[in-house]
């Protein structure tokens, strides 16, 4: 399943990628849960993924705290949140994720004005998604239930329905391209 929709994403072309990724940063910053949150916690997007260098730039200019994630113990599939100040610092590293160098520091516990922004490989109409199987972000909220979780996706990866388990965290909303959706 997981293979079907990373297919059904790869195959639209780079430029239509950016626009519709133009398209829900635009969305997404529009929304009182983002002018709300003094913390925003994005994904850095990988291949096909939406595209959000432009949202954490965005964020940034606004004057939004901007942490991202950092796996700190790959083995237990453990990750953190580390602030960012510019989009320079990132390497690329695990699987060829874009991270910050780590810096203990500059780890941040979110508050319960923190939006974290989920990626996922396809999302349902009941507010939840198919990851890439790691269990790393439904580790974290499952930890920070006080969290505003909104996954950002295409239109194309919307579902009627995916397979959960006890794991599996049910997000408050998803930005698509096209429109907002609200569980939360």
């Amino acid at each position: 399943m997981r293979e079907k929709y990373r297919l059904m994403r790869d195959s639209q072309h780079t430029a239509e990628i950016m626009a519709k990724s133009l398209a829900v940063a635009e969305r997404l910053t529009n929304l009182d849960v983002y002018k709300e949150a003094e913390w925003v916690f994005p994904y850095v997007n990988y291949g096909s993924e939406v595209e959000t260098v432009t949202l954490i730039e965005m964020s940034l200019k606004q004057g939004k705290k901007v942490a991202v994630p950092l796996l700190i113990n790959p083995r237990e599939n453990k990750m953190v949140f580390q602030q960012i100040d510019e989009l320079k610092n990132l390497n690329k590293v695990h699987y060829g994720i874009m991270e910050p160098e780590r810096d203990d520091s500059r780890f941040v516990e979110p508050t319960e004005k923190t939006l974290i922004i989920v990626p996922g490989l396809a999302f349902d109409v009941n507010g939840y998604r198919l990851g890439y199987g790691g269990g790393y972000y439904d580790r974290y909220l499952s930890e920070h239930k006080m969290l505003a979780k909104y996954g950002l996706g295409f239109e194309m990866q919307i579902v009627d329905r995916i397979l959960i388990d006890g794991y599996d965290v049910r997000l408050d909303g998803l930005v698509t391209e096209e429109r907002t959706y609200r569980w939360g």
